[in-house]
Formats: structure tokens, sequence, C-alpha cells
């Protein structure tokens, strides 16, 4: 059986609320990548909260305004501009608080999957 294939995000990010896990995300979205689970091309940011309880708009905005300061970079202009976000796919995902009992976060949850072309 055929895998349906899904969106081709230019930015993946996920929003931590402390620093210490921005790197853990980091490294565990740059793993995923070198399986080939996340396409070579997607650019990985793993992005701390600019404040604490900020909430998810505080922490979108954030997120968004470094995807574009690294899309301008990546693109070769000296500012960062909006102009580079028109095309862009970018998945936001916010990490939320830590649990105890969830090692790898909300992120790294599998789930299952159906096929999106199969009988209802």
């Amino acid at each position: 059986m055929e895998q349906p294939k899904g969106v081709d995000w230019t930015v993946i990010i996920l929003t931590c609320q402390y620093k210490d896990s921005v790197q853990v995300f980091q490294r565990e979205l740059e793993v995923r990548q070198k399986r080939e689970q996340i396409p070579a091309g997607t650019l990985l940011l793993a992005v701390e909260d600019p404040e604490k309880r900020v909430g998810s708009g505080g922490a979108t905005l954030n997120a968004l305004l470094v995807a574009a300061e690294h899309l301008s970079a990546r693109a070769g202009f000296t500012v960062v501009t909006s102009d580079v976000l028109h095309s862009a796919w970018i998945l936001i995902l916010h990490m939320g608080r830590d649990f105890p009992f969830d090692d790898c976060g909300r992120a790294f949850t599998c789930l299952p999957m159906e096929n999106p072309e199969g009988p209802v």
C-alpha cells in the first residue's frame, strides 16, 4: 500500500516554554529529518517562548517572526521581510507545558493514520 502524500512544509517550528527544552526538541527534529521522516529541505526550528505565560497567540507571533528571520536569510535578504512568508507552508506546534510522564512531548506522539483515499 502506498503512503498518502502529505504537505511539503517549508518550516516546522516547535514553540517551547523553557530554554532547556529547545535543544532537545531541535535535536529530535533533526533526527527525524535524517531518518527521512521530514524532507531534507524543510527548515526545522525549536523556539523558546519570549516570556513566561505568553500564551499561544504570543508564541505563534514569535514563531512567525523567527521563521521570517530564517527564511529572509535563506533567500539572501539582509533585512527581515514578510514577503518570504507568502509562499511558505509553516507548521507551528505548541509544546505547552512539560509533563513528567511524557518524555518525548506532544509533538512526537505517535498517532494512527488512515488512508484518506480508502473506503469510508
